[in-house]
């Protein structure tokens, strides 16, 4: 299977230039290894708007189908890999033949310490998968893998697997101190969800950065049967707290980074930064993004998201892409739940029946269990039931919105018919001015009011993304959109009419400016 992104959908096309700190573009060449200092009091989110005019550059692009494709992996309704046993076994034999005719040097060392090791059809499959099937591509890829494998663990690694043995001290209580987080709890697609903590990389060198990411990604990851098939999705979080230093690590080490997270046998379905808009962040935030996507294949960064804001508004955004915060690994102050923190690790070492030697295993509760987690903004609350089940209460203070979810735990229906009693929380589809006094529709008109000069400040082909997104917050929060049957009962109308319903809000609100 190809992707009808392109005939090489992974071609590394340098479509995001760097930047110095006046935002002038310069000769990638003369960057040094150590990015120059400046201080930065800007903290407008216009400072951020080159990176997203640059990935708008990219969606201008493609096709229409295209677009479509990666507009649906990044709002979680896209498709998973589809594959059939004769696609898989003529993909294996052209991989060998593609193998054979390059000849590749470590390839061939592989080969000498361990045959079966290199041509075992599950090592394979996991870089076909990785590159939808582009046998040319998914070659490449294992080249590449295997030449960082040696780099970072010695020749004599390259064809046998990575053990928590082969990792130093240093590195285990890396992996352990809130680096990576793997969420329990998948979207609503099924795909994992995987988390880096920015703070994190200014505090180890790219060596130990890199050789903790392999075992993640390859040992954990990597190994997930149908995660091969959905993909996951990463989130690059600033978690940094008031009074902390913020350090951006230099060029040389984004780009080992770059290239280790490219080349591991894992497909990137869609890719969330999320930057606070204090201090120097978006400033310091602006470069290291841009160089750290301009290495990436266009197939992720057409389904990159950016987003600004307060760590509490940036988990707002988050949970309107459907990643579920009842498990998310920090609260809205930004303090690491410590108690769901490393339960992914610890179902790892469980499965394995390993133990990494300096640490006391922590208790199994899964995130699944009772569990209530409060603070001043949020209050998670989750019982006994599965993901799909669970409810939350996430209110944004000083929103018009924070007043439209007080009473969504209970909404009234009838059981016995399914008809639906329409609530002051409710949004109402339909004709005259009765409608347009019901207090739900008054604050549901407020918020998309609020949201106005995003949603006019947002290229064209991006605004659907925007109404999209605002859809999604309200109906997560327990905001129905209701409309009238033939038979006069009230119904509850799907998301798509929703979102047409606020692009039509900002249209008529845009004509009144003018």
């Amino acid at each position: 299977m190809t992707s009808s992104l392109s005939s090489n959908p992974f071609e590394r096309q340098a479509c995001l230039p760097f930047f110095n700190y006046d935002g002038q573009a310069k000769d990638n060449k003369n960057i040094p290894n150590q990015l120059p200092k400046k201080n930065h009091h800007d903290t407008s989110k216009p400072e951020m708007k080159q990176i997203e005019d640059l990935l708008a550059s990219e969606m201008h692009r493609l096709t229409v189908q295209q677009r479509a494709e990666a507009f649906d992996d990044v709002h979680c309704v896209g498709e998973e890999l589809e594959e059939t046993p004769e696609m898989i076994q003529k993909s294996l034999a052209d991989f060998e033949e593609a193998v054979q005719k390059e000849q590749n040097p470590i390839y061939e060392m592989a080969m000498n310490q361990n045959r079966s090791y290199v041509e075992d059809p599950i090592f394979r499959l996991k870089f076909l998968r990785a590159k939808l099937y582009d046998v040319g591509e998914a070659v490449r890829n294992m080249f590449i893998f295997l030449q960082v494998k040696a780099k970072y663990f010695g020749h004599d690694k390259i064809a046998r697997d990575i053990s928590l043995d082969d990792l130093h001290e240093e590195e285990k209580k890396l992996m352990l101190s809130g680096l990576f987080h793997i969420q329990d709890g998948r979207d609503p697609k099924g795909r994992v969800i995987v988390h880096l903590f920015g703070k994190m990389l200014s505090r180890c060198s790219a060596d130990v950065l890199i050789r903790t990411s392999y075992y993640v990604y390859f040992n954990i990851l990597a190994s997930i049967p149908d995660l091969q098939r959905k993909g996951i999705v990463a989130v690059y979080n600033d978690t940094t707290l008031p009074g902390e230093t913020y350090t951006m690590p230099g060029f040389g080490f984004i780009k080992e980074a770059q290239v280790f997270f490219d080349c591991v046998p894992i497909r990137y379905s869609s890719m969330h930064f999320c930057l606070q808009t204090k201090g120097c962040h978006l400033a310091l935030n602006d470069v290291l993004v841009s160089l750290f996507l301009n290495g990436l294949p266009r197939y992720v960064r057409v389904r990159t998201r950016i987003h600004c804001g307060s760590i509490m508004e940036l988990q707002y955004q988050l949970q309107s892409f459907g990643i579920p915060l009842s498990t998310f690994p920090f609260d809205v102050q930004g303090n690491v739940r410590s108690d769901i923190l490393n339960l992914w690790f610890d179902k790892h070492l469980q499965e394995r029946n390993q133990n990494i030697g300096f640490i006391e295993p922590a208790v199994a509760r899964s995130a699944t269990e009772d569990m209530e987690v409060e603070s001043d903004d949020v209050k998670h609350v989750q019982s006994d039931m599965n993901e799909d089940q669970a409810k939350e209460a996430f209110v944004e203070p000083g929103q018009v919105f924070a007043q439209i979810s007080g009473n969504n735990g209970n909404p009234e229906s009838s059981r016995e018919t399914g008809a639906i009693k329409p609530t002051e929380n409710d949004v109402l589809f339909g004709k005259g001015y009765r409608l347009q006094l019901h207090p739900g529709n008054v604050r549901f008109r407020e918020f998309v009011l609020q949201n106005r000069d995003e949603y006019e400040s947002t290229p064209r082909m991006k605004r659907r993304e925007i109404s999209m997104r605002l859809a999604q917050i309200l109906r997560s929060n327990g905001v129905r959109f209701l409309k009238k049957t033939e038979s006069g009962e009230w119904m509850e109308s799907g998301i798509v009419e929703a979102e047409k319903k606020i692009g039509q809000i900002f249209r008529e609100l845009r004509k009144k400016r003018a």
